[in-house]
């Protein structure tokens, strides 16, 4: 395992530790994770994580393809950057303090990090940003990373998708694609 993805790996896990249940294989009867934040359907064969605020899966490992889905509260949303986030916040502006927030998280090995694409999108009827990021491991391996978030009355949505760009990130995009059409507000 390359370190800049074992580091994410490690950083995805952290984000998911606490909580209860362990990580199980998505069958055709398990799709539908319902928190009280959101809900998604889940791909069949993958491996998740659920816990009440945030999801991740992957399907090879978590540092080849994973796809987390988290809910934060706006005092947490950018803790690197010690700012929040706010309901009436533009997409752009929530897509650029998300950039900074991966940017000074440089402990994770994002030294590298380009911006692709930073463009609007709408997720769920909300408007929201979508970027398109890729970074370079110390190996030299370079990953992309897709990333989509809004900012509701409740708190800040974020989606995102890494993988190598090498064979991995066209192959499993769909999936995150599909994740992102599945993406419904919970009440709560």
């Amino acid at each position: 395992m390359h370190r800049l993805g074992f580091i994410l790996a490690c950083l995805s896990l952290l984000t998911l530790s606490g909580c209860a249940g362990t990580m199980t294989r998505v069958n055709d009867k398990d799709r539908q994770y319902d928190g009280p934040h959101f809900s998604v359907t889940l791909p069949t064969g993958w491996i998740v994580r659920k816990k009440p605020d945030a999801i991740l899966a992957f399907k090879d490992g978590p540092s080849l393809q994973p796809i987390q889905i988290k809910y934060l509260p706006h005092d947490q949303a950018f803790t690197k950057l010690e700012r929040s986030s706010s309901p009436d916040m533009l997409p752009s502006e929530l897509a650029e303090l998300h950039i900074a927030e991966l940017k000074a998280a440089r402990d994770a090995g994002i030294y590298s990090l380009k911006v692709l694409k930073n463009e609007p999108a709408n997720i769920s009827g909300h408007t929201a940003f979508a970027l398109h990021l890729s970074y370079k491991q110390e190996s030299g391996l370079r990953y992309e990373m897709l990333v989509r978030g809004f900012a509701h009355e409740n708190g800040l949505y974020l989606m995102d998708y890494r993988a190598p760009s090498l064979h991995y990130f066209e192959r499993d995009r769909a999936v995150f694609d599909a994740l992102l059409q599945s993406f419904k507000l919970n009440p709560g």
